[in-house]
Protein backbone atom coordinates (compact mmCIF):
# COMPACT_ATOMS: atom_id res chain seq x y z
CA UNK A 1 0.00 0.00 0.00
CA UNK A 2 2.83 2.41 0.85
CA UNK A 3 4.54 1.79 -2.48
CA UNK A 4 1.27 2.34 -4.37
CA UNK A 5 0.83 5.69 -2.59
CA UNK A 6 4.39 6.71 -3.40
CA UNK A 7 3.98 5.67 -7.04
CA UNK A 8 0.74 7.68 -7.27
CA UNK A 9 2.39 10.68 -5.62
CA UNK A 10 5.20 10.71 -8.17
CA UNK A 11 2.67 10.33 -10.97
CA UNK A 12 0.51 13.22 -9.75
CA UNK A 13 3.48 15.56 -9.44
CA UNK A 14 5.06 14.39 -12.75
CA UNK A 15 8.34 13.69 -10.94
CA UNK A 16 10.98 12.48 -13.39
CA UNK A 17 13.81 11.94 -10.90
CA UNK A 18 14.42 8.17 -10.84
CA UNK A 19 14.32 5.97 -7.78
CA UNK A 20 17.06 3.34 -7.64
CA UNK A 21 16.07 -0.15 -6.53
CA UNK A 22 17.92 -3.40 -6.02
CA UNK A 23 16.62 -6.10 -8.34
CA UNK A 24 17.32 -9.79 -8.96
CA UNK A 25 20.85 -11.28 -9.05
CA UNK A 26 22.35 -8.15 -7.52
CA UNK A 27 21.25 -5.97 -10.44
CA UNK A 28 20.03 -2.39 -10.00
CA UNK A 29 17.44 -0.33 -11.83
CA UNK A 30 16.62 3.35 -11.97
CA UNK A 31 12.82 3.55 -12.07
CA UNK A 32 10.72 6.57 -12.91
CA UNK A 33 7.65 6.20 -10.71
CA UNK A 34 4.28 6.92 -12.25
CA UNK A 35 4.58 4.77 -15.37
CA UNK A 36 3.28 1.30 -16.20
CA UNK A 37 6.63 -0.47 -15.98
CA UNK A 38 7.54 0.93 -12.58
CA UNK A 39 4.06 0.09 -11.31
CA UNK A 40 4.70 -3.56 -12.15
CA UNK A 41 8.14 -3.72 -10.59
CA UNK A 42 8.04 -1.17 -7.76
CA UNK A 43 4.44 -1.63 -6.61
CA UNK A 44 3.58 -5.22 -7.58
CA UNK A 45 7.06 -6.68 -7.17
CA UNK A 46 7.57 -8.34 -10.55
CA UNK A 47 7.68 -7.63 -14.27
CA UNK A 48 6.67 -10.33 -16.78
CA UNK A 49 7.93 -13.15 -14.52
CA UNK A 50 7.06 -15.97 -16.96
CA UNK A 51 9.08 -14.36 -19.71
CA UNK A 52 12.08 -13.72 -17.49
CA UNK A 53 12.00 -17.30 -16.19
CA UNK A 54 11.97 -18.47 -19.81
CA UNK A 55 15.04 -16.38 -20.62
CA UNK A 56 16.90 -17.96 -17.72
CA UNK A 57 16.52 -21.28 -19.53
CA UNK A 58 17.01 -20.00 -23.07
CA UNK A 59 20.15 -17.87 -22.64
CA UNK A 60 23.52 -19.51 -22.08
CA UNK A 61 26.66 -17.80 -20.81
CA UNK A 62 27.91 -17.02 -24.32
CA UNK A 63 24.60 -16.25 -26.03
CA UNK A 64 23.79 -13.30 -28.27
CA UNK A 65 20.54 -11.52 -27.41
CA UNK A 66 18.88 -8.72 -29.41
CA UNK A 67 16.40 -6.53 -27.52
CA UNK A 68 14.23 -4.77 -30.11
CA UNK A 69 12.23 -2.07 -28.38
CA UNK A 70 14.41 -2.13 -25.27
CA UNK A 71 12.54 0.72 -23.56
CA UNK A 72 14.11 1.37 -20.12
CA UNK A 73 16.20 -1.78 -20.32
CA UNK A 74 14.68 -4.36 -17.98
CA UNK A 75 15.22 -7.17 -20.50
CA UNK A 76 18.58 -5.76 -21.59
CA UNK A 77 20.02 -5.66 -18.07
CA UNK A 78 18.72 -9.10 -17.15
CA UNK A 79 19.94 -10.69 -20.38
CA UNK A 80 23.37 -9.08 -20.07
CA UNK A 81 23.75 -10.70 -16.65
CA UNK A 82 22.68 -14.09 -18.03
CA UNK A 83 24.97 -14.17 -21.06
CA UNK A 84 28.02 -13.00 -19.14
CA UNK A 85 31.20 -11.38 -20.49
CA UNK A 86 31.50 -13.88 -23.34
CA UNK A 87 28.00 -13.07 -24.58
CA UNK A 88 26.53 -9.97 -26.18
CA UNK A 89 23.37 -7.93 -25.91
CA UNK A 90 22.28 -5.51 -28.63
CA UNK A 91 19.64 -3.11 -27.26
CA UNK A 92 17.66 -1.13 -29.82
CA UNK A 93 15.48 1.81 -28.71
CA UNK A 94 14.34 4.80 -30.81
CA UNK A 95 12.60 7.01 -28.21
CA UNK A 96 14.91 9.70 -26.78
CA UNK A 97 13.11 9.55 -23.42
CA UNK A 98 13.39 5.78 -23.03
CA UNK A 99 16.87 5.61 -24.57
CA UNK A 100 18.24 7.90 -21.86
CA UNK A 101 16.77 5.64 -19.16
CA UNK A 102 18.08 2.53 -20.92
CA UNK A 103 21.54 4.08 -21.07
CA UNK A 104 21.35 4.90 -17.36
CA UNK A 105 20.34 1.37 -16.36
CA UNK A 106 23.15 -0.15 -18.40
CA UNK A 107 25.63 2.29 -16.86
CA UNK A 108 24.71 1.75 -13.20
CA UNK A 109 25.20 -2.00 -13.68
CA UNK A 110 28.54 -1.47 -15.46
CA UNK A 111 27.59 -3.76 -18.31
CA UNK A 112 30.41 -3.94 -20.83
CA UNK A 113 28.70 -6.59 -22.98
CA UNK A 114 25.83 -4.34 -24.11
CA UNK A 115 25.77 -2.34 -27.34
CA UNK A 116 23.14 0.43 -27.46
CA UNK A 117 21.58 1.38 -30.79
CA UNK A 118 19.38 4.48 -30.95
CA UNK A 119 17.03 3.76 -33.83
CA UNK A 120 13.96 1.76 -34.74
CA UNK A 121 13.72 -1.39 -36.85
CA UNK A 122 11.63 -1.81 -39.96
CA UNK A 123 11.55 -3.49 -43.33
CA UNK A 124 14.14 -1.10 -44.79
CA UNK A 125 16.21 1.97 -44.02
CA UNK A 126 14.12 5.12 -43.90
CA UNK A 127 12.96 8.00 -41.74
CA UNK A 128 9.79 7.55 -39.70
CA UNK A 129 7.68 9.44 -37.18
CA UNK A 130 7.56 7.91 -33.72
CA UNK A 131 4.60 8.87 -31.54
CA UNK A 132 5.78 9.26 -27.93
CA UNK A 133 3.15 8.11 -25.43
CA UNK A 134 2.25 10.03 -22.29
CA UNK A 135 4.56 9.38 -19.31
CA UNK A 136 2.29 6.82 -17.64
CA UNK A 137 2.17 4.63 -20.76
CA UNK A 138 5.85 4.80 -21.64
CA UNK A 139 5.85 1.30 -23.12
CA UNK A 140 3.46 2.20 -25.90
CA UNK A 141 5.47 4.47 -28.19
CA UNK A 142 4.49 3.52 -31.73
CA UNK A 143 4.90 4.24 -35.43
CA UNK A 144 1.12 3.87 -35.86
CA UNK A 145 -1.79 5.05 -33.80
CA UNK A 146 -2.08 3.91 -30.19
CA UNK A 147 -3.86 0.58 -29.79
CA UNK A 148 -5.11 1.16 -26.25
CA UNK A 149 -7.78 3.67 -25.32
CA UNK A 150 -6.68 6.48 -23.04
CA UNK A 151 -3.11 6.72 -24.35
CA UNK A 152 -2.17 10.15 -25.67
CA UNK A 153 0.85 11.47 -27.53
CA UNK A 154 3.11 14.01 -25.86
CA UNK A 155 5.56 14.29 -28.74
CA UNK A 156 6.25 13.14 -32.30
CA UNK A 157 9.89 12.43 -33.09
CA UNK A 158 11.52 11.72 -36.45
CA UNK A 159 13.69 8.63 -36.10
CA UNK A 160 15.92 6.46 -38.25
CA UNK A 161 14.72 2.98 -39.11
CA UNK A 162 17.11 0.26 -40.18
CA UNK A 163 16.44 -3.37 -41.02
CA UNK A 164 17.41 -6.28 -38.78
CA UNK A 165 19.66 -7.76 -41.47
CA UNK A 166 21.69 -4.54 -41.60
CA UNK A 167 21.83 -4.40 -37.81
CA UNK A 168 23.29 -7.90 -37.46
CA UNK A 169 25.82 -7.14 -40.19
CA UNK A 170 26.89 -3.81 -38.70
CA UNK A 171 27.23 -5.34 -35.23
CA UNK A 172 29.33 -8.17 -36.72
CA UNK A 173 27.31 -10.87 -35.01
CA UNK A 174 28.58 -14.42 -35.47
CA UNK A 175 25.29 -15.80 -34.17
CA UNK A 176 21.93 -14.70 -32.78
CA UNK A 177 20.36 -16.93 -30.13
CA UNK A 178 17.32 -15.05 -28.84
CA UNK A 179 15.47 -11.97 -30.03
CA UNK A 180 12.94 -10.14 -27.86
CA UNK A 181 10.66 -7.83 -29.84
CA UNK A 182 8.20 -5.29 -28.43
CA UNK A 183 7.48 -2.76 -31.16
CA UNK A 184 3.80 -1.91 -30.74
CA UNK A 185 2.42 -3.10 -34.06
CA UNK A 186 5.54 -3.02 -36.25
CA UNK A 187 6.37 -6.72 -35.75
CA UNK A 188 5.71 -7.79 -39.33
CA UNK A 189 7.88 -4.99 -40.71
CA UNK A 190 10.74 -6.00 -38.43
CA UNK A 191 10.44 -9.63 -39.55
CA UNK A 192 10.41 -8.63 -43.22
CA UNK A 193 13.60 -6.65 -42.65
CA UNK A 194 15.27 -9.62 -40.98
CA UNK A 195 14.53 -12.56 -43.26
CA UNK A 196 18.20 -13.31 -43.87
CA UNK A 197 18.98 -13.14 -40.16
CA UNK A 198 16.09 -15.43 -39.26
CA UNK A 199 16.95 -17.92 -41.99
CA UNK A 200 20.68 -17.96 -41.17
CA UNK A 201 20.66 -18.00 -37.35
CA UNK A 202 17.16 -19.38 -36.59
CA UNK A 203 16.97 -17.53 -33.25
CA UNK A 204 14.26 -18.12 -30.68
CA UNK A 205 11.84 -15.20 -30.63
CA UNK A 206 9.97 -13.70 -27.69
CA UNK A 207 7.52 -11.05 -28.81
CA UNK A 208 4.25 -9.32 -28.06
CA UNK A 209 1.23 -9.60 -30.34
CA UNK A 210 -1.38 -6.91 -29.78
CA UNK A 211 -4.10 -6.93 -32.41
CA UNK A 212 -5.12 -3.34 -31.73
CA UNK A 213 -1.63 -1.99 -32.43
CA UNK A 214 -1.08 -4.31 -35.41
CA UNK A 215 -4.28 -3.18 -37.11
CA UNK A 216 -3.22 0.44 -36.72
CA UNK A 217 -0.28 -0.45 -38.99
CA UNK A 218 -2.29 -2.40 -41.53
CA UNK A 219 -1.55 -5.94 -40.45
CA UNK A 220 -2.65 -8.61 -37.96
CA UNK A 221 -1.41 -11.22 -35.51
CA UNK A 222 -2.31 -13.95 -38.00
CA UNK A 223 -0.15 -12.30 -40.66
CA UNK A 224 2.83 -12.15 -38.28
CA UNK A 225 2.51 -15.82 -37.37
CA UNK A 226 2.00 -16.84 -41.00
CA UNK A 227 5.23 -15.10 -42.02
CA UNK A 228 7.17 -16.82 -39.25
CA UNK A 229 5.56 -20.20 -39.99
CA UNK A 230 6.89 -19.94 -43.55
CA UNK A 231 10.36 -19.63 -42.02
CA UNK A 232 9.92 -22.83 -40.01
CA UNK A 233 8.74 -21.51 -36.64
CA UNK A 234 6.33 -23.07 -34.14
CA UNK A 235 4.54 -21.05 -31.50
CA UNK A 236 4.02 -21.21 -27.75
CA UNK A 237 2.08 -19.14 -25.22
CA UNK A 238 2.63 -18.92 -21.49
CA UNK A 239 0.22 -21.08 -19.50
CA UNK A 240 -2.04 -19.30 -17.01
CA UNK A 241 -1.69 -22.23 -14.61
CA UNK A 242 2.02 -23.13 -14.81
CA UNK A 243 3.63 -20.06 -16.34
CA UNK A 244 5.46 -22.33 -18.78
CA UNK A 245 5.30 -22.02 -22.58
CA UNK A 246 2.79 -24.43 -24.11
CA UNK A 247 1.86 -24.93 -27.79
CA UNK A 248 -0.27 -22.02 -28.95
CA UNK A 249 -3.85 -23.12 -29.50
CA UNK A 250 -5.54 -19.80 -30.15
CA UNK A 251 -4.61 -16.15 -30.09
CA UNK A 252 -5.72 -13.87 -27.29
CA UNK A 253 -7.94 -11.05 -28.49
CA UNK A 254 -5.86 -8.58 -26.45
CA UNK A 255 -2.13 -8.39 -25.87
CA UNK A 256 -0.21 -11.67 -25.63
CA UNK A 257 3.45 -12.63 -25.41
CA UNK A 258 4.48 -15.42 -27.77
CA UNK A 259 7.55 -17.64 -28.00
CA UNK A 260 8.52 -18.75 -31.51
CA UNK A 261 10.99 -21.62 -31.84
CA UNK A 262 12.56 -22.72 -35.11
CA UNK A 263 12.11 -26.38 -36.07
CA UNK A 264 15.92 -26.78 -35.91
CA UNK A 265 15.98 -25.88 -32.21
CA UNK A 266 14.39 -27.53 -29.17
CA UNK A 267 12.37 -25.48 -26.74
CA UNK A 268 14.70 -24.43 -23.90
CA UNK A 269 15.11 -27.28 -21.43
CA UNK A 270 12.84 -26.88 -18.44
CA UNK A 271 10.96 -23.99 -20.04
Amino acid sequence: MARQKLWSHFKALHVQQPVRIRWVEGLKLNLVLGNDQSRCLFVCGSFEPNEFAFLQKALTRDAVFIDIGANEGFYTVFAAHLVGPRGRVIAVEPSPREYARLESNVAINRLSNVSLVRCGLGARRRKALLHIADPEHNGQNTLGEFGHAGVTAVDHVEIDLIDLDSLTQEQVLRKVDVIKMDVEGAELEVIKGGLKTLERYQPTLLFELFEGALRQQGTSAEAVLAQLAELGYSFYAFSDSTGLPEPLEKLDSNSQNIVAVHRSRPLAAGA
